[in-house]
């Protein structure tokens, strides 16, 4: 038995072990990795901001006085391109907020008028019944024990506010992980040299000149892969919410620019974005006429149909050269293992796996080519 062998040994038993005791300890890992987590939380919000903000970003850097030679301008152009971008999409958030919720104010009130009126009207239909006197649930006293029982169910007043607290204390933590989160992307989108400098600083202590050269290669392939699904992505969403808005005026469906721009934006999120969109304008419509409603649930089902099996794949699947039947796996699978974060990673994981694996059999072909041609220039030699 050699050195190579009794090392690789020596590796399968260590690594036997670790995962032996990790099934053992799994509470205690979940909770380790829990508390890793928490910690680390605000440093990954800020880093998908950053990831996400450089692409406007950049795309400033590149149009802001590109042939200067002004060192004032070398030396300003990153931290305002930085602003610029940041300022961009807080304006594009708040004109979203404000177009819509001027909408949605007026849905909620159209929707609370009309139920408070079919209330009031059922409410006395009940009342003109023979007997209506007698039936508990008009009955203040029967509501009060209903509402003293549910709270029992709950544990009690005690239970109540611990949730509360609870769920406050969850928001709160939320609430600081992204502001610290923002102020983090702020730091990195400003010395990204820097950060890419020390990353590849990092890179030099894995061991072996071919083994990190082709992390290095993995690295780029999945940055490349993620930032072209995002492209696409939003391409899709103008897409999608163009079509809806165009079809729901077509059709002369009430808030059709509105619910246009809520599914467009909510269709970032592959394949059911654009049905949560669809509800939550399906709803604004009910507010209005229930059988446009109706009308307009046939009209996105048949619009989702068509952006599931015709845009999305080829749209997005062009974007990260991918098929459209993988595309649609990646989807699927994503979400089903992974919920709603696998649907959001599925697509750019997988053009990631599929190009690596791509290179590697197209190497392998190339070398097996290349010996096989070595072997024909030798035969006629020996021959000779």
């Amino acid at each position: 038995m050699n050195r190579h062998t009794i090392r690789y040994a020596l590796i399968l038993i260590a690594a036997l072990a670790v995962a032996a005791l990790a099934v053992a300890r799994f509470d205690g890992l979940c909770s380790i990795f829990s508390t890793v987590w928490s910690a680390l939380e605000p440093l990954a919000i800020g880093a998908v901001l950053a990831y996400l903000l450089n692409f406007i970003a950049a795309a400033l850097e590149s149009r802001w006085f590109p042939r200067s030679n002004s060192a004032l301008v070398a030396k300003t152009r990153r931290p305002i391109c930085v602003i610029l971008a940041i300022t961009a999409v807080t304006l594009a958030l708040a004109a979203l907020t404000a177009f819509v919720g001027g909408e949605f104010k007026s849905v909620g009130a159209a929707i609370i008028t009309g139920v408070s009126e079919a209330a009031a009207m059922a409410s006395q239909a009940i009342a003109n019944l023979p007997g209506a006197q007698t039936i508990p649930i008009l009955d203040n006293a029967t509501w009060n024990s209903i509402g003293q029982k549910a709270l029992d169910a709950m544990g009690g007043t005690d239970q109540a506010l611990r949730i509360v607290a609870q769920t406050s204390g969850e928001v709160a933590h939320l609430t600081l992980s992204i502001l610290l989160g923002m102020v983090f992307a702020l730091y990195l989108l400003l010395d990204k040299d820097r950060v890419h400098a020390g990353a590849m600083r990092a890179a030099s202590f894995i061991p072996g000149e071919t083994l990190r050269r082709r992390v290095l290669h993995a690295c780029s392939i999945t940055n490349d892969c993620f930032s072209r699904f995002i492209r696409g992505q939003c391409i899709e969403a103008v897409i999608l919410g163009a079509l809806c808005a165009i079809g729901g005026t077509i059709l002369q469906f009430p808030y059709a620019a509105s619910i246009g721009l809520i599914v467009g934006v909510s269709s970032l999120i592959p394949f059911a974005g654009a049905w949560i969109g669809g509800i939550m304008g399906a709803a604004m419509i009910l507010s209005q006429d229930p059988v446009q409603a109706l009308q307009f649930i046939v009209f996105l089902v048949i619009l989702q149909q068509i952006e599931g099996h015709l845009i999305y794949p080829n749209v997005v699947g062009q974007s990260v050269g991918l098929p459209s039947i993988w595309v649609f796996v990646a989807v699927i699978a994503g979400g089903s293992l992974f919920g709603l974060l696998g649907v959001l990673l599925g697509v750019p994981v997988i053009s990631t796996l599929r190009t690596l694996a791509m290179e590697h059999f197209a190497q392998e072909d190339a070398e097996q080519d290349s010996g096989e041609e070595s072997d024909t220039a030798i035969q006629p030699a020996i021959t000779a």
